[in-house]
């Protein structure tokens, strides 16, 4: 059973922990800079809605390799 974790407000979770679960989850092999940029691009939708999700997308942005915005 997966346990979620809720830190209040947002009702988000601690971006850290679901990113580290979201890590956990990929499969063997998996490239993970390409995985990380896909969710990138979900969570540009959401852009200034909440800061939690604005600190997740960092994490996933750092994953992938990006020096600079991306799009």
């Amino acid at each position: 059973m997966l346990a979620t974790i809720n830190n209040g407000l947002s009702g988000t979770g601690k971006p850290e922990s679901v990113f580290i679960s979201w890590l956990l989850w990929q499969p063997r092999g998996a490239d993970l800079a390409v995985e990380a940029l896909k969710e990138v691009q979900k969570l540009s939708r959401y852009e200034g809605s909440d800061p939690d999700i604005a600190r997740l997308r960092s994490l996933f942005a750092s994953l992938a390799g990006a020096d600079g915005r991306l799009h």
